[in-house]
């Protein structure tokens, strides 16, 4: 991926935090074949980066996983449009966003690692979604109030579910990082796109409104005679 001086990520801006709140990645093959899964970003306990996702048996890519064979891991993460209406600058209509590019050989997991990667990657987002209203149904969601939690249903569907698929764990031989969040404008702009992102609809566009600003922050401080 070509990724322009002006888009690397500013020290303290991790892969692992854009991945979790865009876990959905691309699992891509050297004969072309790809599928779409969702994945964790976890560090190891020396703080190496893993990347652990699960695919189902019927799935081509299985085969070439559990042979250890290199694939690439493509990760979308938030991306939105920028309007040159909203610059006090000259400047042209383009896209502000953050992919992230990983190549590596998996390991496939036991099946008691299997069933706690899964556990771990409901827990994931069940913290990120807001709580079903109570209602008369709510019993069926598996707990009577509050985040939606595993019933003796759901372990038994879990259990079958374990036998028709594979985990993984992937650890990069390479990441490649490109945070495209309006660098090529001038400072004084990021405070009015991210303004006028916010009051987007697309909910990348209020993500990443947020997150120029933070990076905004960031590099003030690294560009600051302090940190030179």
């Amino acid at each position: 991926m070509l990724i322009n001086s002006l888009y690397r990520p500013v020290a303290g801006h991790d892969v692992a935090d854009v991945i979790a709140d865009y876990p959905l990645g691309i699992i891509v093959a050297s004969e072309l074949v790809a599928t779409h899964m969702p994945m964790l970003a976890v560090r190891d306990p020396d703080g190496s980066l893993v990347i652990e996702g699960h695919i189902p048996l019927s799935d081509p890519l299985h085969t070439v996983l559990a042979e250890g064979q290199e694939v690439l891991l493509i990760f979308p993460g938030p991306s939105a449009y920028i309007s040159p209406d909203w610059y006090t600058h000259t400047g042209l209509p383009t896209y502000d966003f953050e992919p992230i590019h990983i190549r590596g050989r998996a390991t496939i997991m036991t099946q008691p690692a299997l069933e706690d990667h899964l556990r771990r990657l409901i827990d994931h987002h069940e913290r990120r979604v807001r709580p079903r209203q109570e209602g008369p149904d709510t019993a069926a969601s598996g707990g009577a109030r509050g985040r939606w939690r595993m019933n003796d249903s759901a372990e038994d569907s879990m259990h079958q579910l374990l036998g028709a698929i594979a985990g993984f764990r992937l650890r990069p031989l390479s990441v490649e990082f490109k945070s495209k969040i309006g660098q090529n404008r001038p400072a004084d702009e990021v405070p009015i796109t991210a303004e006028h992102l916010s009051l987007m609809r697309h909910p990348d566009a209020s993500y990443l409104a947020d997150l120029m600003e933070r990076l905004s922050a960031a590099r003030g401080v690294e560009n600051s005679p302090a940190s030179r």
